[in-house]
């Protein structure tokens, strides 16, 4: 069977997946409208937009199309919720690695909603763009989005006009940054798993009270973080005794105030004189060197006050470049889980761009709110549907 054959195969069974959807979407109209959708942005085509899309599928117009993405009252995230449960319950998830993300849509003019001059990673400067924050699954060779939300800069949020033009609902007009988010993403996930780990980029790991917030949801994370990050020894002295007034000290502090924590940085170089290297192999067949130590966090504001204990973690890449990484993990964990743990992240950078590329995550031309989650919920519709379809090339009803 050819590629085009076994496309057009594929097509065929999108109805019988959306099917799987009927208490979310209800009406028959909307299943039918979601159906063509999804086979738009699963046909050839350089544009996935809702013009081209609509020219491309047999039945649909472009009227219909828009009202189904911009107007109709489907709730996004109920179909998330339930793709996140047909997906890990066809593949047997018990157990799995929590990504957390984000990723950026290039975007021109300023009236699309969250739209502003912003880090955008898809063109590596600032620019004018949205970002979505996304949570995504890892279990083995399968990973799949688990839910999404837009970032609204504060140019945005203190415009409570603009955020009504947009339809912004009411609840989302406070300005949250992306971590924040993350953590919203966390709490309101009700995967029918259990998560292994949370995993994420500099971007979360340099921000402290992220960690923290993890640490009280006794959640596990391996986050990267900036070499410059500092951390005291493990046994660095600590001034345990009363104040003069008599008061217990709450909060230990370092004995001698002439001592400084090093950064990640020097760190690296000091386990790299004590040779206490490994050799690790990764799930796609290369190799890094890595160490890990154990290190108390330099607590925010509070520079003489070890914090929590921590895994500082540094590998050196074959081309000879070193990132760090740190981790709540038991003193127990293996170097190796460690390892595995962090680079767990990669193979969501795959799925972006077979989102962006082939899916038209990004080519999404309205400016609601409803609108874009709706089209990020169905690119995740597609995407999840050819992880069913090329695992089990079977009907999947």
């Amino acid at each position: 069977m050819n590629h085009l054959q076994e496309t057009r195969k594929a097509i065929q069974s999108v109805c019988e997946f959306v099917e799987l959807f009927r208490e979310e979407f209800g009406r028959s109209e909307r299943r039918s409208r979601c159906g063509q959708y999804l086979a738009g942005l699963l046909l050839p085509g350089e544009r996935k937009s809702i013009e081209p899309l609509a020219q491309r599928v047999a039945g649909s117009d472009v009227q219909s199309l828009q009202q189904f993405v911009n107007q109709s009252p489907w709730d996004y995230e109920g179909v998330q919720r339930k793709l996140v449960d047909i997906v890990s319950k066809r593949h047997r998830v018990k157990r799995a690695i929590m990504v957390v993300d984000d990723s950026s849509l290039p975007k021109k003019g300023n009236a699309s909603v969250g739209v502003a001059p912003q880090y955008c990673g898809a063109l590596g400067k600032v620019a004018n763009c949205q970002n979505i924050v996304t949570l995504q699954a890892v279990s083995g060779r399968l990973h799949f989005p688990v839910s999404a939300r837009l970032y609204l800069p504060q140019s945005w949020t203190q415009d409570e006009a603009r955020l009504e033009r947009v339809g912004v609902p009411k609840q989302r007009y406070q300005f949250r940054e992306k971590w924040k988010i993350a953590l919203d993403l966390i709490d309101e996930a009700k995967s029918p798993f259990a998560t292994e780990c949370v995993v994420f980029d500099a971007g979360y790991g340099e921000i402290r009270s992220f960690l923290g917030e993890l640490d009280k949801r006794e959640l596990t994370f391996v986050g990267q973080i900036p070499e410059t990050h500092s951390y005291w020894p493990i046994n660095v002295e600590q001034n345990k005794l009363q104040q003069p007034m008599g008061r217990p000290r709450r909060f230990p502090e370092v004995a001698n105030k002439n001592k400084k924590a090093s950064t990640a940085k020097k760190w690296g170089e000091q386990l790299k004189e004590s040779a206490k290297w490994k050799k690790i192999r990764l799930t796609s067949g290369t190799f890094v060197q890595a160490a890990a130590v154990r290190v108390l966090e330099v607590t925010h504001q509070a520079y003489y006050r070890p914090g929590p204990e921590r895994w500082l973690i540094v590998e050196q890449l074959v081309d000879g470049t070193t990132r760090y990484f740190v981790s709540n993990a038991s003193e127990s964990t293996s170097l190796r889980k460690l390892i595995l743990w962090a680079h767990s992240r990669w193979c969501i950078e795959q799925g972006y761009q077979q989102l962006k590329e082939e899916l038209g995550l990004d080519h999404f031309e309205g400016r609601s709110w409803q609108g874009l989650h709706h089209h990020i919920v169905l690119c995740f519709m597609a995407y999840c549907f050819l992880i069913l379809w090329k695992r089990s090339k079977k009907r999947l009803v």
